[in-house]
């Protein structure tokens, strides 16, 4: 039974949503990577476009296809053939991962899916996503499905749920520390 939509999936809403993990990115001393498929690159433009972002976003793969996500992320060709396709909590737990090791960034976000305008070759309806977000000690995943609506609304859907995991995952780790300085004694 598909969840329903954000209440609000506009720019100005993904804008907000990028500017505030990429501050809490900062704050901890952290960079953030992307893997994205059904985004097609748009998770990391609406970094990209944030103030600060250069000092908090390591990077993205784009890995459209299974064949770029065996090739750019490793996974293995199995798990992308075996039932679900490349829209499964594996493959999204996988991207993450793997984004995170490939990049060197601490941590790493994935979003896997069908946007539109029909059904993938695997049978997977529109509107059905899998995001997850992987640190060195923990990874979350969150499976998405949306009625179908305009593919444009189910990118900033699927944006703003990834960020919104990004910020869960980050929520619990402490701002980094300014180092203490000591006087000399004397």
């Amino acid at each position: 039974m598909p969840n329903d939509l954000p209440h609000e999936t506009s720019e100005k809403a993904v804008e907000a949503a990028s500017q505030r993990v990429l501050d809490a990115l900062r704050e901890r001393g952290w960079r953030l990577a992307t893997a994205e498929s059904c985004t097609a690159g748009r998770l990391a433009g609406a970094l990209a476009a944030g103030n600060g972002a250069g000092s908090a976003l390591q990077g993205g793969f784009v890995c459209y296809s299974k064949d770029a996500k065996v090739r750019m992320l490793g996974l293995p060709t199995e798990t992308l053939n075996s039932g679900g396709g490349a829209v499964t909590e594996t493959v999204a737990r996988l991207m993450a991962a793997n984004a995170r090791e490939r990049s060197g960034a601490e941590i790493a976000v994935a979003v896997t899916g069908v946007l539109g305008p029909s059904c993938d070759e695997d049978g997977n309806p529109v509107g059905l996503v899998d995001i997850a977000c992987a640190r060195e000690d923990l990874t979350r995943h969150r499976r998405e499905h949306w009625p179908e609506a305009a593919p444009d609304i189910l990118v900033r859907a699927t944006i703003l749920s990834a960020l919104a995991l990004v910020a869960e995952m980050l929520s619990d780790v402490p701002a980094a520390q300014e180092p203490t300085i000591v006087p000399p004694l004397g």
